[in-house]
């Protein structure tokens, strides 16, 4: 062979060789270079899993906690819907009790005059159960009154003398039970006591009305 044709081939040779061998090389390279990657992607996206997965146990952690907070504030509410409906119910109890007192000591008033009139008749002992209850009933009567205000001392001239004038009768009532309970003494003081009490309620009879239903509800005025 000569000594041209020896190198022509052997130029073609290393030609044809030479880029087989470099993009195997380049493809072992990419294979190598994407494994890596891909590798990478799989622990990025294993981390964005476990990322999701912590943020929606907090997410069912909050809720149940906000959950439980909205039932404790709901039980809370609850407990004062209930206070405020029993206080509610407490002051619209003032004019329910005032009646007792009104009628016992009226008819005390009365059942002592019967006493005046025709001694003997034994209502002594009437006279002194009516005395007995009327106080009791005044001393409801003005508790309720100040549940029903509140520790209120304002209000024009009418609630002044109403409010003040109950509590006279309550303690006159007190004083009266007192007096009826010793039947031994002069009954003198017990009948100024229960006189004046049948004042004293009529007059506070006429100045609730006048707070319940209006100035001059009866067509009189009181000043």
């Amino acid at each position: 062979m000569k000594a041209p044709s020896f190198l022509a081939l052997l130029v073609a040779s290393l030609l044809f060789v030479g880029p087989v061998h470099a993009h195997g090389d380049e493809k072992h390279g990419e294979e190598a270079s994407a494994a890596p990657a891909a590798t990478n992607g799989d622990a990025h996206d294993q981390a964005a899993m476990a990322q999701m997965g912590e943020t929606a146990d907090a997410g069912e952690s909050s809720g149940a906690h906000d959950e439980a907070g909205g039932g404790h504030d709901e039980a809370v509410g609850h407990a004062d819907e209930g206070e405020a409906g029993v206080m509610a119910v407490l002051k619209k109890l003032h004019p329910a009790t005032i009646h007792f007192p009104i009628a016992l000591f009226l008819m005390a008033a009365a059942t002592e005059l019967f006493v005046m009139r025709r001694k003997g008749a034994g209502l002594e002992s009437a006279v002194r159960v009516l005395a007995y209850g009327g106080a009791i009933g005044a001393v409801v009567a003005v508790l309720f009154g100040w549940i029903h205000t509140g520790l209120w001392f304002g209000g024009d001239t009418v609630m002044q003398v109403h409010r003040w004038n109950g509590m006279l009768i309550a303690v006159l009532g007190i004083a009266m039970a007192y007096l009826a309970s010793r039947p031994s003494q002069s009954r003198a003081w017990l009948r100024a006591s229960i006189f004046s009490m049948a004042a004293l309620v009529l007059i506070q009879g006429f100045l609730g009305g006048e707070l319940a239903h209006g100035a001059n509800h009866l067509g009189i005025s009181w000043l």
